[in-house]
């Protein structure tokens, strides 16, 4: 496991963010609050909390939680499907999972805060594959390559 120590700011991103994931993992398991493992129930059990605890962050209070939640829900996606952090066009990290999807974590944890249920992160990650391959048929097309 990785050094859950504080993380360098000189760290590229791309490296901060696994760190970033490793030591909410700690936090939380130091808290008793969590036993965490970078998989499928691990982002399940971040959905439950941020419906649990969403009214007590009010949005400019939860920048540190959902960018720790982020980095943990992008290493399950990459555990579990593979893929790499990338910088997204909207400056955005995010996980290139497949050539058809890159999924932003962030993004998708931020709306849940703010709608609740919804706008479940673990529905999000549980359909990139019917996702990916839905793109690789083309049953499914993408919002760039539709016609206004």
């Amino acid at each position: 496991m990785a050094n859950a120590g504080p993380i360098p700011d000189e760290t590229p991103v791309p490296e901060r963010l696994p760190a970033a994931a490793v030591q909410m993992v700690k936090i939380f398991a130091d808290g008793k609050i969590a036993q965490l493992k970078f998989d499928l129930d691990g982002v399940r059990w971040v959905d439950g909390y941020i419906n649990r605890c969403r009214h007590e962050f009010p949005p400019g209070q939860r920048s540190g939680l959902v960018s720790y939640l982020s980095a943990f829900v992008g290493e399950c996606i990459i555990a579990t499907f593979g893929g790499e952090w990338t910088l997204g066009d909207h400056g955005l990290w995010g996980v290139q999972v497949t050539k058809h999807v890159w999924a932003c974590p962030r993004a998708k944890i931020e709306k849940q805060f703010e709608s609740g249920p919804s706008e479940s992160v673990a529905s999000f990650v549980e359909f990139i594959p019917a996702l990916d391959k839905g793109l690789e048929s083309g049953a499914i097309s993408s919002p760039a390559s539709r016609k206004p």
